[in-house]
């Protein structure tokens, strides 16, 4: 199978709207697809919606079997959480959306994002960026709007000629002490694992080779993660050497972790592309390997 657990719409800081992404998942011949927004659903439920729709919009006595097999849509999100000073993003999968527990933590991370938004906005305008140069700080949630990342505003510096790269909008404004930096105040590791699984879920550590951590303090969190109730780490991602994916894996057998695969797709391109470079290594357990047995039995059975 094809498997991309890792992507993003525009309800977070993807460039796809949930539609496009469907269609991109089809036109790179995917089996499975989550898609995991920073702290929000929304994109996911937008798209099982139109998923939804365009199922029961076929004709009658037409076999909705290969469509409904063509793309597998799994319940996703990217938490970002705060741990022993980290930033450090969990991934969760195939969760209740609707679970109390997950809707409150969802609603109280999106809160936190509108809130660092606006400090965000204010300190950029008082830094002689112009109003009308920036995104809406706190987007409204009931006509579609997402929630908002350092990375809206980097696009908005770079497009409107502030800065000459998106690198030049966090070295210059919104990096760790520049003047438009705001601390994030993120939930802890611990309770973004503890919700993704008491909602159902499967709970991994994202990118672990991004956080610009000794070995020694990969090695804690890995120790943390799995105290906390974490199984899974992301192993493989398209933008990767091979010599990171070996580390990784050894570090996933080390540590008996289940492995996952995905690209962290933002936006079409040639270096972080939807589905591509995911080959899972040899010797490692995929956190889907028993996923779909029953929907395979059945499929047996019913042959």
């Amino acid at each position: 199978m094809r498997i991309d657990l890792h992507c993003h719409t525009n309800a977070s800081d993807g460039v796809l709207t949930p539609a496009e992404m469907l269609l991109r998942a089809e036109v790179m011949q995917l089996d499975v697809l989550a898609i995991t927004d920073h702290d929000s659903v929304q994109g996911y439920q937008q798209a099982l919606q139109l998923q939804q729709a365009q199922l029961a919009a076929l004709p009658e006595g037409k076999s909705a079997s290969k469509q409904t097999a063509a793309l597998k849509l799994l319940s996703g999100v990217e938490f970002s959480t705060s741990w022993q000073g980290f930033e450090i993003h969990i991934l969760g999968w195939r969760f209740d959306p609707d679970h109390e527990q997950m809707r409150l933590l969802l609603n109280a991370q999106r809160e936190q994002r509108h809130q660092r938004s606006e400090l965000i906005h204010e300190r950029l305008l008082k830094n002689a960026v112009a109003a009308e140069h920036l995104p809406t700080a706190r987007p409204n949630l009931a006509q579609g709007g997402g929630v908002r990342t350092r990375l809206h505003y980097a696009d908005a510096l770079l497009k409107h000629g502030y800065v000459a790269t998106k690198q030049q909008a966090f070295d210059r404004f919104l990096g760790k002490g520049q003047c438009a930096y705001v601390k994030p105040q993120w939930c802890s590791m611990e309770e973004a694992v503890r919700v993704i699984h008491a909602s159902g879920g499967v709970a991994s550590i994202a990118h672990p080779l991004a956080y610009d951590m000794s070995t020694k303090w990969l090695r804690r969190l890995i120790t943390d993660f799995k105290a906390a109730g974490g199984v899974c780490m992301e192993v493989v991602s398209g933008q990767q050497a091979p010599e990171q994916r070996q580390w990784l894996s050894e570090l996933a057998r080390e540590y008996s972790l289940l492995a996952s695969a995905g690209s962290d797709f933002h936006f079409p391109g040639r270096w972080r592309e939807l589905g591509k470079n995911l080959q899972m290594p040899e010797g490692l357990t995929p956190v889907w390997h028993d996923w779909f047995d029953t929907e395979r039995t059945t499929k047996e059975n019913e042959g």
